[in-house]
């Protein structure tokens, strides 16, 4: 008897959980079909996929980006491990080079030619290691494992046991279990953004709601985002870098490299960008340099630091050790490598500072004594806060404050001379997985599970998730050139009923500026009851998805989904970035960490091998099957 499967969504995630499927099936006989459902190219799926512009990158080093195990996972049964994205390239690069320079994609020639392991590749080259990794999987399932992709969507899902699933083909299909594993969808514009596309039409504005920007097509809509007129940014993340792009070299210009430094020569396509966010700064940049010795981790935020039992609070009971944890990191590294900038031994510092609470007037003496120079010293607040409390009489003044910052950041980040910046990297990358592994085991509260995926995650993509720092470098150059205005923090963006334009102030200086156009640079909030999913939107409207305050979805330890009542579904399962207290919901992960993306993919596989098998015998498909596939056992060039 055999256990059929079905996943929604055919990205990074469920290739993770079929790579696991496979090596357990194949070790204990288990006879599996599985359904995936998908209608983007299964491996990549919708964020990855190739077809996008080319000048988009992937936010990791090609060294730092594996979808597939290797030897410092732990895992129960079989692990086959796999190469990292820049080991792939580096092995079929000249293989890869003639298949783009036969389909003409010089772009991608050029790019995989010039790949070297601290490059942040083109989301278009990643796709084709995405690709490959699941047709390596595919071609690798043992003979008791069926597979099928289907390239359309999920359109309702029914059943307390067996499950009957509907796609937009006319499919139906029954199963076993569900895995949800969409990734990002789309969201339907809820009161707020309404509000802003009424104003705009009534006023005959340009308003850009949130939106995940390469399926914007911005690049080329001159007509919402006009050349030369000024344009309201909200937003400094990740996607108002791929907008920056976008409309600049998206839209014909160039940068140059000068020996004053990066210079950008404009096409006269470009808007005038005034952006401004809540720090009033773009996130940190990348660090492109590994430590000579990586921190001794944990060292505060340990199980025997936290107090027993669930029920723990991220901000009272978690945050405190967290905050130590990047402290001690930053000087255990700053003694280590560079004794010369301090004035006492490392173990006088460490044993006097343990007999002080941090923040108390005693261990900021103690850190002024032991550390003269300010910029070695680890101010958090600061850190996070840039902005905060500070005051200019102009617009002007706050622009030269932000671009002042922007540069000392690029440059601070590629100096190893600050290392204490990489040790309290590695520092948060560590408290990230115990934070996501307290949500997972149930430890939380559920006040802290919502803020898993709020501030807590956004504290992280801002010190330990920026961008490369050749973007904020062309960020700098685009400022010299006067394609973008800095606006400062806490910045309020507003619709002006009398002056019929949208208006910009920041909290840093008295001047407002307005215009035509606000552009939402904003990835959608993933909220289960806002999302454009028919699957998720059926499933809310029975009360059979429990949404946290945050938005997200709740699972219970095992990744089943939770009802509105709190009953647990036992044949539903979710994962994702619209799951709460998902901290391992990245489409990958970094190597020889022995990530947590991994040992979720392998429990995910675990529980689903371990369901009853059917009583009807397995297979089950009613309806056309004209949008199916069945699985290829050949994988492309370059495997």
């Amino acid at each position: 008897m055999s256990l059929t499967l079905l996943f929604v969504g055919a990205g990074p995630r469920t290739l993770g959980v079929l790579d696991r499927l496979s090596a357990h099936a194949r070790a204990t006989g288990a006879r599996v079909d599985v359904h995936v459902v998908d209608p983007h190219p299964a491996g990549a799926g919708r964020v990855w996929r190739a077809d996008q512009h080319p000048l988009l990158w992937m936010n990791s080093r090609a060294a730092d980006v594996t979808v597939l195990p290797d030897a410092s996972c732990r895992l129960q049964g079989p692990v086959r491990t796999g190469p990292t994205l820049y080991a792939w390239l580096d092995a079929h690069r000249a293989e890869l080079a003639a298949q783009f320079a036969a389909a003409g994609e010089d772009v991608l020639r050029r790019e995989v030619l010039a790949v070297r392991e601290g490059t942040f590749v083109s989301r278009a080259l990643g796709s084709r290691y995405l690709t490959w990794a699941w047709d390596h999987v595919v071609a690798d399932l043992p003979g008791t494992v069926r597979l099928t992709v289907h390239r359309t969507r999920v359109t309702d899902l029914r059943g307390t046991g067996r499950q009957h699933v509907d796609l937009a083909d006319g499919t139906a299909l029954a199963v076993d279990a569900v895995v949800l594993a969409q990734g990002h969808p789309d969201v339907v514009p809820g009161p707020r953004e309404r509000a802003a596309r009424e104003f705009a039409a009534r006023h005959g504005l340009g308003y850009v709601a949130p939106g995940y920007t390469s399926d914007l097509g911005l690049s080329g809509d001159e007509e919402t985002l006009p050349p030369g007129r000024d344009v309201l940014v909200a937003g400094m993340g990740l996607a108002f870098v791929d907008l920056l792009v976008l409309l600049t070299q998206g839209r014909g210009g160039r940068f140059e490299e000068t020996p004053a430094g990066l210079v950008y020569h404009p096409s006269g396509r470009e808007p005038v960008l005034h952006v401004g966010s809540r720090r009033g700064v773009p996130y940190r940049s990348k660090i492109t340099y590994e430590l000579a010795e990586r921190p001794r981790l944990p060292r505060f935020l340990t199980p025997q630091a936290l107090p027993p039992g669930p029920g723990l609070n991220l901000r009272r009971d978690v945050w405190p050790l967290v905050a130590e944890e990047l402290a001690g990191a930053h000087y255990a590294e700053l003694f280590r490598a560079h004794p010369g900038r301090t004035t006492m031994d490392a173990a006088e510092f460490e044993r006097r500072s343990a007999a002080t609470g941090r923040g108390s007037a005693e261990r900021d003496a103690l850190v002024a004594q032991a550390v003269p120079d300010p910029s070695d010293r680890f101010d958090l607040h600061r850190l996070d806060r840039p902005l905060e409390g500070w005051w200019a009489p102009t617009g002007a003044a706050v622009h030269e404050r932000v671009r002042a910052h922007v540069a000392a950041d690029v440059e601070r980040r590629g100096d190893p001379r600050f290392s204490m910046d990489a040790a309290v990297f590695h520092a948060l990358l560590s408290c990230y997985v115990t934070v996501a592994g307290l949500a997972h085991d149930g430890r939380l509260d559920e006040t802290s599970v919502a803020e898993v995926d709020g501030w807590w995650h956004g504290t992280f993509s801002y010190v330990a998730s920026g961008p490369p720092p050749r973007r904020l470098r062309e960020l700098l150059a685009l400022a010299d050139a006067g394609v973008v205005r800095f606006l400062g923090g806490d910045v309020r963006f507003a619709p002006d009923e009398v002056g019929r334009c949208w208006t910009a102030r920041s909290a840093n200086s008295p001047d407002t500026v307005g215009a035509a156009v606000l552009v939402d640079a904003r990835l959608p909030e993933a909220r289960a009851t806002a999302s454009a999913d028919p699957v998720l939107r059926h499933l809310t409207g029975r009360g059979e998805l429990r949404e946290l305050a945050g938005g997200k979805l709740v699972v219970d330890p095992g990744q089943r989904l939770v009802h509105a009542d709190g009953s647990v579904h036992p044949r539903r399962f979710a994962v994702g970035p619209w799951v709460a207290g998902g901290g391992w919901a990245a489409a990958f992960a970094r190597p020889g960490l022995d990530a947590g993306f991994f040992r979720l993919n392998d429990r995910l596989a675990r529980a689903l091998l371990a369901l009853d098998p059917p009583l009807d015998g397995g297979f089950s498909v009613d309806g056309p099957r004209a949008a199916s596939s069945a699985p290829s056992r050949r994988t492309p060039a370059g495997r």
